[in-house]
């Protein structure tokens, strides 16, 4: 019985984390700056339109943070909404690795084999925090 209040525990604290975690990165774009997700579409797009798609991923990312940490109070009231926003997220977040730690600068194949334990090291934080997005509840 313990291991399983454990376990719930843990998928609390998760949920809690990565719901909080999606909101200061909203809040953050909002404000003009932005997490990994943000920055990724700031290096692809130039101009109004990176400081449009960066305020609109904001606003979904705060959605999406706010909506996780409210499902575990009061249940799945949003529908698929939600989950749709969640989703937007993981896809840029997704898009966003493959872009800064691969491509990019700094990226695997553009110089960051020469620091290989320090790319190693932010790819594996990236991912992490995508497996964490993949399985919090929606």
């Amino acid at each position: 019985m313990s291991k399983k209040s454990n376990v719930q525990l843990f998928w609390v604290v998760l949920n809690i984390a990565v719901g909080a975690m999606l909101a200061v990165g909203g809040i953050w774009a909002l404000q003009g700056g932005g997490d990994f997700g943000c920055q990724a579409i700031k290096s692809v797009f130039s101009g109004d339109i990176a400081k449009i798609l960066a305020v609109v991923f904001g606003v979904i990312e705060l959605l999406s943070g706010i909506f996780i940490i409210l499902q575990l109070f009061i249940g799945d009231r949003m529908g698929t909404f939600g989950s749709v926003l969640k989703l937007i997220v993981v896809i840029v977040w997704a898009v966003a690795i493959v872009l800064a730690d691969f491509l990019g600068k700094g990226g695997l194949l553009s110089g960051g084999a020469n620091n290989f334990l320090s790319w190693l090291y932010d790819f594996a934080m990236h991912t992490i925090i995508l497996c964490a997005l993949l399985v919090t509840k929606d």
